[in-house]
């Protein structure tokens, strides 16, 4: 297979046709998928970010957790593809960064997508087959303890981008994607970055219960929110519902017990 992807005119058009293939699977955005099959569109209710965290919020847990699945299952298989039908590393890196583009700016949604963290959590779950979902076990523990969800988003991909152009020094095509992937993911962030900076980011309890808005106020995380993200989904505050007249629910906060 090696000889004929790179002795071959036709191996360059399988090379082609496997970046498009992976391009187009990326832009698969699966939270959107699943709610619309669920009778409902996951980008009109709760943050509006088509994400784990906004599945998790609006449908349940095990709706965001197959959601994740999912979107880490598209840089799972840009990454095999790479690795064994294109051929090595570099193709393994280079098809799982295209996958994590197409999941940031997909074209079938006008090039507004996702975050892009799960996604290349699949791609180092095959470059990195060890180290890999020791910081995905980390990312989750993050998630349940720390204020801030997206640093722990952060904190993994920039770990293992870090740790595989290390591993890969020797191939530089493989430190330039993986530092493309990582200023990417940064990018996805950088409202996160500025809100922090600025003592307004909110913080997020992702596992049910309740957070805090930038002013150390509590709120539902089942209550529909709007604007900013942690990380692997968005959230926000936003007022509560204070009482309901004759069918209709007043907007409004109210106290938490």
């Amino acid at each position: 297979m090696r000889e004929f992807m790179d002795g071959t005119p036709w191996g360059l058009v399988v090379k082609i046709a496997l970046c498009i293939a992976a391009y187009l699977l990326g832009a698969v955005n699966f939270a959107t998928v699943i709610s619309k099959l669920r009778g409902d569109d996951v980008r009109k209710s709760g943050s509006g970010n088509p994400g784990t965290m906004n599945m998790m919020r609006i449908f349940g847990k095990g709706w965001g957790a197959l959601t994740f699945v999912c979107d880490c299952a598209k840089g799972v298989l840009c990454a095999l593809a790479g690795m064994y039908i294109a051929g090595g590393t570099v193709w393994l890196f280079a098809l799982g960064g295209i996958a994590v583009i197409g999941h940031v700016f997909p074209i079938y949604t006008k090039f507004k997508g996702g975050k892009g963290v799960a996604t290349s959590l699949g791609v180092y779950l095959v470059a990195c087959p060890i180290v890999a979902p020791i910081v995905l076990a980390a990312l989750v523990i993050v998630l349940l303890f720390v204020k801030y969800g997206f640093i722990g988003s952060l904190g993994a991909i920039t770990t293992l981008s870090i740790y595989s152009a290390v591993k890969f020094r020797g191939e530089w095509a493989v430190i330039v994607i993986n530092m493309i992937i990582l200023a990417l993911i940064v990018f996805t962030h950088r409202s996160n970055i500025v809100r922090l900076a600025g003592g307004k980011e909110n913080v997020l309890r992702p596992i049910g219960g309740k957070k805090k808005d930038g002013s150390g106020k509590a709120v539902d995380t089942s209550a529909p929110q709007a604007s900013g993200d942690d990380g692997v989904g968005e959230a926000t505050a936003q007022g509560d519902t204070a009482g309901e007249d004759d069918g209709q629910v007043a907007a409004g906060n109210r106290s938490e017990d």
